[in-house]
C-alpha cells in the first residue's frame, strides 16, 4: 500500500470513530455526560430494564424468571423459552408501549424532568424533543401514569441515573 492510500485509510478511520463514536484517536478522551450516554438506544434500554427486572427479565405471560432469551433480529426484543409464546420488551405491560418514540427518549425525558427537577410544559417538550403537542401532553401523562403504577421501577430508574451521574463526576 502507497503512503498516499495509508494516509487516506487513516483520515478514513479517524473520520469513523469522530463521527460514530464522538472522539477522535489523537484527542484525549473526556467522560462523557449522562446526556451524551442517553443518546444511545442500547444505555437507555439497558437501564430500562435494570429498573424494571433488577434479578432479570420476568415473561408478562407465565411469568418465569431466567427463561427469556434475546431475539437477534430486533434489538430489546425478549422470547420466554418456557411458555414458547411470549414475545415482550421492556416496555410491554407499561404505559411506554406501543410508543412509536425510542426509549432513549423516554429514558432522556425522565432523566430531564424528575433527575434534573425541570418543570416543563407540554410546548417546553414538544420543542425539545421535536415531538408534536400532543405527543408531548402524552408523554408527560404515561410519566405520571408510570410514577403512580410503577413506584419501585421509577425509583429504580432514578437511583440508576443518579449513580450514572456520581460517576460521569456530574453532581
Amino acid at each position: 500500500m502507497g503512503a498516499v492510500t495509508k494516509r487516506r485509510v487513516t483520515m478514513v478511520h479517524e473520520a469513523y470513530q469522530e463521527r460514530h463514536f464522538g472522539m477522535n484517536e489523537h484527542r484525549s478522551e473526556r467522560p462523557r455526560s449522562v446526556a451524551d450516554m442517553l443518546e444511545s438506544e442500547e444505555t437507555s434500554r439497558a437501564l430500562l430494564e435494570r429498573a424494571r427486572w433488577p434479578e432479570g427479565p420476568v415473561c408478562p405471560g407465565c411469568g418465569a424468571k431466567n427463561a427469556a432469551s434475546r431475539l437477534s433480529t430486533r434489538p430489546g426484543l425478549w422470547t420466554c423459552k418456557a411458555c414458547r409464546r411470549c414475545q415482550y420488551s421492556v416496555t410491554s405491560g407499561t404505559h411506554l408501549h406501543r410508543s412509536r418514540l425510542p426509549v432513549s427518549v423516554w429514558v432522556k425525558f425522565f432523566h430531564l424532568t424528575h433527575i434534573a427537577n425541570r418543570t416543563l410544559t407540554a410546548s417546553q417538550v414538544s420543542r425539545r424533543y421535536n415531538v408534536a403537542y400532543l405527543t408531548a401532553k402524552s408523554m408527560l401523562r404515561r410519566i405520571e401514569a408510570m410514577k403512580a403504577d410503577r413506584p419501585e421501577m421509577m425509583e429504580r430508574l432514578e437511583t440508576l441515573l443518579r449513580d450514572l451521574e456520581k460517576e460521569t463526576g456530574q453532581d
